[in-house]
């Protein structure tokens, strides 16, 4: 699939943020952005890195921030210990922060015996928002004290006990299909579909048209996709998908130009 530059952007921008998720984090706030009009999307592969090539261009090109550190990885010997995701400067009021990025899609499921964070789950069962919240809160963000952080911001002129740390958590949210689930308002405004089986999706009646993205177009907002396809044709793709044991996220869409997502799963 082909998008612009604009349509990336767009799709990121618009995507919900999961705030409030950790006691005494800001969670950071998007401003605006020049981007010059002949940026070209590299050859990514992999949507984490997409993600953070879309921030870090949004970053460069801000008219508030100015980018000092990018992806800054943290050394004891021969081994990487972490990362600093992102350290930046306001023009404005010269303050600084640190931005901890993360971009992630979570199903509900009300049959885990745990928490109600503990019941958000990755697609493939392979990541969890409890975890992603602990290793936020008791790793990723205190790294920043790490003696080569210190020393490496040192020699930009930044004291770390001035630096605020801050959180942009980008979340697809998706409930059970048919069910009622209730949630705290800072969820509920991320919830952009639902989920469903194998027979759950083969049962549905929506009438429209579908696509099945791959999973790096899988932020990509599916107003923006000219690709469209029977559902037979869309079945024989997700099939595929759910037998390797991936789960498949679908676009669906009406006559009427109205869309859902929906994410067919493996288990």
């Amino acid at each position: 699939m082909e998008f612009t530059i604009k349509q990336h952007l767009t799709s990121f921008n618009n995507t919900p943020e999961l705030k409030g998720i950790i006691e005494g984090v800001n969670d950071f706030k998007l401003t605006s952005s020049i981007i010059p009009a002949d940026v070209e999307t590299p050859s990514i592969y992999r949507l984490g890195k997409k993600i953070e090539f879309l921030f870090e261009l949004i970053l460069k090109n801000s008219i508030d921030y100015k980018l000092i550190l990018s992806n800054f990885q943290i050394q004891e010997g021969n081994l990487t210990v972490g990362e600093i995701d992102y350290i930046i400067k306001s023009n404005n009021t010269e303050s600084v922060q640190h931005i901890e990025l993360s971009y992630k899609f979570y199903l509900f499921d009300n049959s885990l015996n745990t928490d109600f964070v503990g019941k958000w789950i990755g697609p493939n069962r392979k990541d969890f928002l409890h975890l992603k919240k602990s290793r936020l809160k008791n790793h990723q963000l205190p790294i920043l004290k790490h003696k080569s952080v210190t020393e490496k911001l040192k020699q930009l002129n930044i004291r770390t006990d001035k630096i605020k740390p801050s959180l942009l958590l980008k979340a697809q949210l998706f409930i059970p299909h048919d069910q009622l689930v209730q949630l705290p308002q800072n969820f509920q405004k991320c919830v952009v579909g639902t989920w469903v089986n194998l027979e759950g999706f083969q049962n549905l009646n929506w009438i429209g048209e579908w696509c099945v993205p791959d999973k790096i177009d899988w932020y990509i907002d599916p107003i923006f996709n000219q690709n469209w396809i029977t559902k037979k044709k869309a079945l024989i793709t997700i099939q595929e998908k759910l037998r390797s044991k991936f789960s498949a996220l679908v676009w669906h869409k009406t006559k009427e130009q109205n869309f859902k997502k929906i994410m067919v799963v493996w288990w």
